[in-house]
């Protein structure tokens, strides 16, 4: 291939990402065949040639069959098919901080196979490569170099990580192979009733979508992959994406028509029609500053970012997700509390009874304004029951009791008032009331009606989402104990005159559900440790304008000593050799300018396109000695390489466990050595 002489500079990604700010159309000059993004930057591809989104040609040379953008923003991977049938992978390096070269980074070409299908993992580390002897092979995607291979039963024509990287979904006709990553091995095989148009997961890896040539979308959850629902009426079912929460799928239903469906409820469909035709892919955004929805797609002229108005939060994650973590806090044991007081306060019956009250405040909340905004009116009267109905337009009827009498009182509903209105939330993500005391003006008689005991949310989800009872009270007192160890240390280093107390050390467990690859069910143990410095001491405790090296903070060195004291004892046994330990470190930095590169050492490593988080968004990160520290980013990343290094040296018995680092970097909008910090959380896989 030879390319255009094109600088793809830092410049040229944000002039693609500000296009989220509105609804907006960019033309082309050709038709984009099909496209990939990252977050709302976009590659697209039409014959020989691929674009930017701002038209900008990057590559000319063979046909372009599929190409997938690497998430952490560093290469392309773009599958060539000539008119004779032979086909490779050529991969291209896109990392804003590199200068373009000419030439591919490489070229994957086979002896007596041709590629079929490619497909990075979600965390970025991984490209995975499909080919027609049904082989699957894997190149690492920092490095480039060859790191495994699978044998398949099919020459898949899709590929598709699942979000968790858990799953590895391999598609060709109407069969459907679900890989175990951790495993190496098929966890199951799926024959559809028709071809696969496309297979998508969730983002969180709950549920995984199959769209197939019969007009069908097919959603089955990721613990069994049992069918969970069936969407059908899709037209020519071309692509599909599902939504940021999940509870919404877009769907290409043809080439002029999107339709986006509320999986629980198919009946709500929004559709998004352009007339220009040519749609064949799609992708479905959220972009949580501005708390609007995006599709973005192709036709025929441009590619275009477009909002899609009236979706609904996805309540019942909402609601699972702030019932566990207040229910968690209501567990702990409280200070001065004695064991024997906590465990008459903490059983099984109280957390049910607790959960449901905690589900009932929260989905109160939600609905606030529901009932005024509904329309009301009076429903049959069931003589047996002496119940009558109450319909709403936007919640299920309730019923009440009245005597036969009485039921001619009932003359105009909309003057009956609701107090003390209290909601819950349908598997089907929808409000219902239940409880209200039904005041009617016309007699002052109220009535009541009293549903408070359905089989609520939290019961629902009492075997999926709950902690067994035993393990958080473990997770209580290991906790305690770590919080002495802390005081301990603390007090000594203080006394010692090592640090002030104007610094604040942290400690945290937690335990969490979570089903593992195989569908089981564990419960994973989180241990943080995090630390503030008071802003007019930062400067003395923690670390000095440019440096990072862990040791030039006595701040983050007395919270690493806690860490180590911490795993000498109490938490030993949680390093176990063979486990798996996912650790998350992150490194801050302030707003300070940097007018002149900081030299680096290179004491812990040299990188070039590391996948790390910005933000919270997987990004990229290039740190070396001959170009330094040019930017705050590089100084936050350097000082969570300082604790990565103090935690293998450090740490006995962590190298005997699989290791999972993630890092974490953020830079402050203000200067101020108060910014300047380090954290750490360790996750411990299926630790109990």
């Amino acid at each position: 291939m030879t390319r255009k002489t094109i600088l793809f500079t830092l410049a040229m990604c944000a002039a693609s990402v500000n296009l989220m700010a509105q609804s907006r159309t960019v033309n082309q000059e050709r038709y984009p065949m099909g496209f990939d993004n990252n977050f709302f930057g976009v590659f697209y591809y039409n014959d020989n040639d691929i674009f930017t989104v701002k038209g900008n040609q990057l590559f000319s040379g063979k046909p372009v069959a599929d190409l997938k953008y690497n998430p952490a923003n560093t290469s392309l991977a773009v599958l060539e098919v000539d008119k004779k049938g032979a086909a490779r992978v050529s991969i291209y390096d896109i990392n804003p901080s590199h200068r373009l070269t000419d030439h591919a980074l490489r070229v994957v070409k086979m002896k007596d196979a041709n590629p079929t299908a490619i497909a990075f993992s979600a965390n970025a580390k991984e490209l995975a490569i499909a080919s027609s002897d049904k082989k699957i092979s894997f190149i690492d995607a920092i490095t480039n170099k060859d790191s495994k291979q699978y044998m398949s039963n099919i020459a898949a024509k899709q590929l598709v990580y699942s979000d968790n990287n858990y799953f590895l979904a391999a598609a060709e006709g109407k069969t459907l192979e679900l890989w175990n990553l951790e495993r190496g091995t098929i966890r199951k095989t799926m024959t559809m009733d028709a071809d696969i148009r496309d297979v998508c997961f969730t983002k969180g890896s709950e549920t995984m979508e199959v769209l197939t040539a019969d007009s069908k979308l097919n959603i089955y959850d990721t613990k069994q992959f049992e069918l969970l629902y069936t969407v059908d009426d899709l037209g020519q079912a071309l692509a599909c994406w599902p939504n940021d929460n999940g509870k919404y799928v877009g769907v290409v239903c043809n080439s002029n028509l999107i339709s986006v469906i509320n999986v629980l409820d198919p009946t709500e469909r929004h559709m998004l029609q352009d007339n220009n035709g040519g749609i064949s892919e799609l992708r479905m955004l959220f972009h949580d500053v501005r708390d609007k929805n995006y599709a973005i797609y192709n036709n025929t002229r441009a590619i275009v970012y477009r909002e899609v108005e009236g979706l609904t939060p996805y309540y019942n994650k909402m609601m699972t997700s702030m019932l566990n973590e207040r229910l968690n806090q209501w567990m702990k044991q409280m200070p001065g509390e004695s064991m024997e007081d906590y465990q008459l306060r903490v059983n099984e019956t109280t957390r049910m009874e607790q959960a449901r009250a905690i589900e009932s405040e929260i989905a109160t909340k939600m609905a606030t304004g529901l009932l005024e905004q509904s329309e009301v009116t009076i429903g049959d009267y069931n003589t047996a029951t002496k119940s009558l109905a109450l319909k709403f337009n936007s919640m299920p009827d309730i019923f009440i009791g009245v005597p036969i009498d009485e039921v001619s009182d009932f003359t105009d509903a909309t003057k009956l008032e609701f107090r003390n209105a209290k909601y819950g939330l349908n598997p089907d993500d929808k409000f219902e009331l239940i409880y209200a005391e039904v005041y009617n003006p016309a007699t002052g008689k109220t009535y009541i009606f009293d549903n408070m005991e359905r089989r609520s949310l939290a019961k629902m989800n009492e075997d999926a989402d709950f902690v067994p009872l035993e393990i958080i009270q473990k997770s209580n007192m290991e906790e305690t104990a770590l919080v002495g160890i802390k005081e301990d240390i603390f007090n000594t280093a203080k006394q010692e005159n090592v640090i002030s107390d104007k610094t604040h050390i942290f400690v945290k467990t937690e335990a969490v559900n979570a089903v593992n690859a195989d569908g089981q069910k564990i419960v994973n143990y989180n241990v943080d440790f995090t630390y503030e410095v008071e802003e007019e001491f930062s400067a003395r405790d923690d670390f000095k304008p440019g440096h990072y090296h862990v040791e030039e903070s006595s701040a983050a060195m007395l919270m690493l000593k806690i860490m180590t004291k911490a795993f000498e004892n109490d938490f030993a046994k949680y390093i176990a050799q063979g486990k798996r330990v996912r650790i998350k470190v992150k490194g801050t930095a302030d707003a300070s300018p940097i007018n002149r590169a900081l030299a680096y050492d290179g004491k812990y490593g040299e990188f070039d396109g590391e996948p790390v988080y910005k933000n919270d968004e997987l990004s990229n990160i290039t740190l070396n000695k001959k170009e330094g520290m040019a930017t705050n980013e590089q100084l936050a990343f350097a000082r969570a390489l300082g604790v990565k290094n103090y935690i293998e040296n450090e740490i006995s018995g962590l190298g005997d466990m699989q290791r999972d680092y993630e890092y974490h970097i953020e830079v402050a909008k203000e200067a101020g050595s108060q910014f300047r910090r380090i954290s750490v959380q360790y996750t411990f896989i299926d630790a109990f």
